[in-house]
């Protein structure tokens, strides 16, 4: 029983040196002296003892009570002192020096201007104060106060609470003075998170000198929704007058676009050279003659050159000498275009064609591209006011939410029109319908976060946040869009669309009788469109066609057995696609390449639930 007991006093012993605290606040006086504009000059006299060395002492004060913003001036003490940050809840400083720790007593004095102002209640003005805030993270040993009111008060209407956050249990004791206007009293022992609050109740306009508060937050958003509609308006009929396309008239044509590679192709086409584009110039260099392709085995294929591209294209003839430099300058393996630098020839090219389309080739019409930069710029005018409306009471840290919100609406709105624009002509229904459905769900995803900051944080009514989500999100989705559709082809692009579209309508949807009279004429057609079947996504489409026909053979294809198979070479640039274009581009990838392109309580108040008080601690 003896060993039992003296076990369980070890224990006990060892857990309190575990968690015995190594600082406690001996005493902490408070002196304040309120004036009629609502404002306390405080002063702090915080008496710390430091059983282990430390550089000094923090404080953290709030400057939020609900919606009431508070004013913290005037911040001097007697030790060092640097303000850690300031953000729109809570004012955090540290007293003391980085170079220098101290032991025993410390004595802090810390003087500060806290102005409240208008509170906001039209029934009465109160003083409610955390003479102690439940943040302090070690024991006061004795807590004593002395407030001063510019008029006295009426004493049945004085409370003073204390214990843990929300208790309206009184705690320690208080006088108040003859003249009626100063309080005194005094609380003992405190332990961390318990809080010490006054509250005192007084009749309307005692506090004469307050400026009274007036809320700008509608009609600051009245003026952001009207400058919304018109600048909407205004880029509309921009729109209307600069960037409406052309009437598209695709005519079905049986040859392909007049001066144009499938490279080239794919680019007009989906307004991006991908890495299948560039697949495609392996078809159309070996139907030129240019080289053969032999598969040796699975995913090992062996490409020969036979002749140079007959073509003043530059970006054309770098791609085809940097595809053969990665081998012995004739032959190249597939593991030598993985080793070699063919990835970066092939980011190369991609830059290459989009600088070609430039000067007379140019795709986009001048006057269209300058008039849709207005767009642009209201779209963000009408970010930064949404911003502002919503948060004009105390613009700070929650104008940024909105800010970030409304400009990435405004970037995605961007991305999406852009790829909706360059694929209109050739996309599906369906994919279209998908591409628009997938920004609803992002601009409804965007909704729900504006309202949780405009109704949960910034305490806005229903009506209002709901109101104002919407334009935080639809009006930088609509100057997005209109950015991007105010640019209108030029009529050399507009000529070469309406070329492509004509040909793909041919691939896609050419008679069985009106083929096999093409392939009378010419037996090799099926290689001379590939390549440009391949840039459009027709290539499984177009083999097809040839289920039924027997072609010949191409020359430039060496493998183990002869294969007069359409659907075998459709496969075929599957597999070099995957084998070739991709694995090159990730294998450099991996390397680490990077591809150039593109209050009010009433009664007496809680503990803790006044202004001020805060928190503290040792560093």
């Amino acid at each position: 029983m003896k060993r039992t007991l003296l076990l369980v006093i070890l224990i006990v012993c060892s857990l309190s040196l575990l968690f015995a605290q190594d600082y406690v606040f001996e005493r902490f006086h408070l002196e304040m002296e309120a004036a009629l504009d609502n404002s306390y000059a405080v002063k702090e006299q915080i008496v710390a003892n430091f059983s282990t060395p430390r550089h000094g002492i923090f404080r953290e004060i709030p400057i939020r009570f609900g919606k009431v913003r508070v004013k913290l001036k005037d911040l001097q003490s007697n030790e060092p002192i640097k303000e850690d940050s300031v953000s729109s809840d809570w004012v955090t400083f540290r007293l003391g020096s980085e170079n220098r720790t101290v032991t025993g007593l410390k004595e802090y004095l810390i003087g500060y201007t806290y102005a409240i102002g208008d509170d906001r209640n039209d029934e009465y003005d109160e003083f409610y104060y955390n003479l102690v805030g439940p943040g302090w993270q070690a024991p006061i040993k004795e807590m004593t106060f002395r407030i001063t009111f510019p008029k006295p008060v009426d004493p049945s209407m004085v409370f003073l609470t204390g214990g843990s956050y929300g208790s309206t249990a009184q705690r320690g004791v208080f006088t108040l003075g003859s003249d009626g206007r100063t309080i005194e009293g005094k609380a003992s022992n405190l332990l961390p998170g318990e809080a010490l609050t006054l509250r005192v109740q007084m009749e309307e306009g005692y506090f004469s000198e307050v400026k009274p508060f007036i809320d700008y937050t509608i009609p600051a958003s009245i003026i952001s929704w009207l400058v919304a509609l018109l600048a909407g308006f205004h880029a509309l009929m921009l729109f209307r007058r600069y960037g409406r396309e052309e009437l598209f008239i695709p005519v079905v044509r049986f040859d392909p676009p007049e001066g144009l590679s499938p490279m080239e192709v794919g680019y007009l086409a989906d307004g991006v050279v991908d890495n299948k584009d560039v697949t495609s110039m392996l078809f159309t260099w070996a139907d030129q003659g240019c080289l053969t392709i032999e598969e040796q085995a699975k995913k090992e294929f062996l490409f020969t050159k036979l002749s140079e591209p007959a073509t003043t294209k530059a970006h054309e003839k770098k791609l085809f000498d940097a595809f053969f430099a990665c081998g012995d300058g004739t032959t190249v393996t597939l593991k030598q275009l993985e080793k070699g630098k063919f990835a970066e020839a092939l980011m190369k090219a991609k830059t290459d064609v989009h600088a070609y389309f430039k000067g007379e080739r140019r795709l986009n019409d001048s006057t269209a591209e300058k008039k849709r930069v207005i767009a642009m710029l209201y779209g963000a005018l009408v970010v930064v006011l949404n911003a502002i409306a919503s948060t004009i009471t105390y613009i700070s840290a929650e104008t940024v939410p909105f800010l970030v919100i409304g400009f990435f609406s405004m970037g995605i709105a961007l991305l999406s029109a852009s790829r909706l624009s360059s694929t209109w002509v050739m996309s599906s229904p369906a994919k279209k319908t998908i591409k628009f459905f997938a920004l609803a769900l992002f601009c409804i995803a965007m909704f729900g976060f504006a309202f949780m900051f405009e109704y949960a944080v910034l305490e806005h009514s229903l009506p209002y946040s709901t109101v104002m989500s919407l334009a935080v999100v639809l009006f930088p989705v609509y100057f997005g869009f209109l950015t991007i559709m105010t640019a209108k082809r030029s009529a050399y692009a507009q000529a070469k669309l309406e070329q492509i579209v004509g040909y793909k309508e041919f691939i896609s949807k050419v008679e069985m009788d009106r083929l096999k009279m093409m392939i009378d004429s010419d037996p090799q057609i099926f290689y001379h469109v590939l390549g440009f079947a391949i840039v459009l996504g027709l290539e499984d489409v177009w083999a097809k066609k040839f289920a039924k026909i027997a072609i010949e053979q191409p020359s430039w294809y060496v493998g183990s057995r002869p294969i007069r198979d359409a659907v075998f070479y459709s496969a075929l640039s599957h597999r070099l696609h995957g084998s070739v274009m991709e694995k090159a581009v990730y294998t450099q990838a991996k390397g680490g390449s990077r591809s150039p392109i593109h209050s009010s309580f009433g009664s007496s108040g809680f503990s803790g639930g006044g202004f001020g008080g805060g928190g503290g601690g040792a560093w």
